[in-house]
């Protein structure tokens, strides 16, 4: 039970992510058992055993009383003793107090590799350097330091000694640092993300290449996506895909936090906050934040002239939007086009609804309110959406069945399309015959929209009291854990960080948006629409993608569950693989 395991370790962040690095999954997974227990004040320090590939292994771990509990922790105040430094033939060597034992052994080992790794070819520029025994799991992308666990924290051997396993990691570290690097990318279909890619990755490996010609990107295009993304994780050192919820508690992404807070060339500060707040998950960093695709409202103008009514202002709000949707409807003769007030083939609608409703955010970026979606929004953006569905004319339910909604002739033809049958809809029956009075939809296709007929852009309503929130999704890349090149991936990922994305995509750094000038080139209806909302807009979070979806709209619409219901069965991917739901 990966929350009951969690229960009983520190609340701290990078613990909890060090605990999903796989030597700490081997461990785990061998019942690791603690043979000796030693009490130092309100701390424990513990030998914890187990068996690996036949061989008996040991290490420390810490426990600390707190509020009356005994919890894993990942540091002792005393245990490790001053931080000490040997000068060596190819660097420095740092290194706590309790392992000066093993100070020559450590030298003499890294020596022989360095020397036969360069015998065969090694980047000289590399050397010297310093490399770190640290007291805990964390990594860095300082250009002249590589940092490996202490021998206490990886493994022991049956006599005290580095085990195998602690040779093998350091072996490992040193040819990924001082040898050329080939890397191993997965870059989506052309199409999967409404019809754009996101960059010409070809192209930006042949100009990253040339930048840095000690790494080769293989960049390799996935002809489909796979069902399970996890795949990607074991078979490339990263990809340009968002990793699931499910990815990372299975331990299968790079936790990248270490690298963004240690590389004196990555500028962090240069991000929009609501979208660097989209690449994390409990505090940490899980993948490389590139641009966010930002939907607005567009609305038919001739509906609502039509219907006598004034176009939605900037700042409209829910109980308007509904207002607006109800007369349009009434106002149409019988042969309208117009089916329905509203469409949204996706999401965005019902979190906006979730994130608006009972609001009472005063920062002047929504995002710094930003919190797990509680059940209770959930609620109520599914009874919205089925108090929409529930009345004539008003939406349509894309949770039923589209051979049910359409006929049988568009679900066949919508067989063949990429983004399945809800895409279908918008594609179909949005874009080329316009049905919806007020619709969901990307700002690159505003000029396809314009031409079909007049419209207008809005942003997602709000309340009397606050804007409107616009959902943000992030796009970016991670990498495996897999990968026995990360720091490699991470220049890689860094470069595409500085890229300007597809058009409509918004940049995750404002420097390029500037330099592309993104803000100032939108047409005038659909930038005054992004610009008011882009401030009060967040980001479907990792977390919050488990926390509302299609199942939930479709249970609800079915009559399965009632929301509230529907709203506390939130699908949780499995701790270390394991999948489970929530009851």
């Amino acid at each position: 039970d990966g929350d009951l395991f969690f229960s009983v370790q520190a609340d701290n962040p990078a613990w909890v992510s060090a605990q999903l690095q796989p030597g700490n999954q081997t461990m785990y997974r061998a019942d690791g058992q603690i043979s000796k227990a030693e009490a130092h004040g309100e701390e424990v320090w513990a030998n914890v055993t187990w068996e690996e590939d036949g061989e008996r292994l040991q290490r420390i771990a810490f426990f600390r009383w707190q509020n009356g509990r005994l919890l894993h922790v990942p540091a002792s105040n005393s245990y490790w003793g001053p931080t000490l430094r040997e000068d060596t033939d190819w660097g420095q060597l740092s290194y706590a107090e309790i392992d000066q034992a093993w100070v020559e052994e450590i030298d003499r080992f890294t020596a022989d590799t360095i020397a036969e790794l360069c015998a065969s070819g090694c980047l000289p520029d590399k050397l010297p350097l310093t490399l770190v025994l640290t007291p805990d799991y964390s990594q860095t992308a300082v250009p002249d330091r590589l940092n490996i666990p202490s021998p206490r924290l990886v493994a022991l051997d049956k006599n005290g000694r580095p085990a195998n396993i602690f040779w093998e990691q350091l072996r490992g570290r040193l040819e990924a640092f001082l040898t050329p690097a080939v890397i191993r990318f997965a870059v989506p279909p052309p199409r999967v993300r409404d019809g754009q890619a996101l960059f010409n990755y070809e192209r930006a490996a042949a100009a990253f290449m040339a930048a840095r010609p000690e790494i080769t990107v293989e960049i390799v295009a996935l002809e489909t996506l796979p069902k399970d993304p996890a795949v990607l994780a074991l078979e490339f050192d990263g990809a340009a895909y968002p990793p699931t919820k499910a990815m990372l508690t299975a331990g299968l992404a790079a936790d990248l936090t270490d690298f963004a807070y240690s590389d004196p060339d990555f500028d962090r500060a240069d991000f929009y906050e609501q979208i660097w707040r989209g690449a994390e998950w409990r505090d940490r960093l899980w993948m490389m934040p590139l641009a966010a695709q930002m939907p607005v409202l567009y609305y038919d103008e001739t509906a609502y002239e039509q219907a006598g009514m004034p176009e939605p202002s900037l700042r409209w709000t829910w109980a308007e939007m509904e207002r607006d949707i109800a007369t349009i409807v009434a106002a149409q003769p019988e042969n309208s086009r117009l089916t329905w007030g509203f469409l949204d083939t996706g999401l965005d609608a019902l979190f906006s609804y979730a994130w608006n409703w009972e609001n009472d955010c005063r920062e002047t970026a929504s995002v710094l309110c930003q919190r797990p979606l509680p059940p209770q929004n959930v609620t109520a953006a599914l009874d919205w959406y089925g108090q929409r569905v529930n009345q004539p004319g008003q939406m349509p339910d894309l949770s039923a069945n589209i051979e049910e909604l359409l006929g049988a002739s568009a679900f066949l033809a919508s067989s063949n399309w990429i983004g399945g049958e809800r895409q279908f809809v918008l594609w179909n029956f949005q874009t080329s015959r316009r049905k919806a009075a007020v619709w969901v939809d990307l700002p690159v296709n505003y000029e396809h929209q314009l031409l079909l007929a007049p419209l207008g852009v809005a942003p997602f309503p709000g309340s009397d009291r606050f804007d409107g929130i616009t959902p943000l999704w992030v796009q970016g890349a991670f990498i495996s854990r897999q990968s026995e090149r990360p720091y490699a991936v991470w220049q890689w990922l860094k470069f595409l960080s500085y890229q300007a994305p597809t058009p409509r995509m918004v940049p995750a750094r404002p420097s390029v948006a500037k330099e592309i000038g993104y803000w100032q080139y939108l047409p005038r209806p659909l930038g005054n629409a992004m610009r008011a909302a882009f401030p009060f807009a967040r980001p479907v979070t990792i977390e919050d993608q488990t926390r509302l979806t299609w199942e939930q709209v479709t249970a609800v619409a079915s009559g399965k569950f009632t929301p509230a219901e529907a709203a506390r069965r939130q699908p949780e991917a499995g701790w270390f693989g394991n999948n489970d739901t929530a009851p």
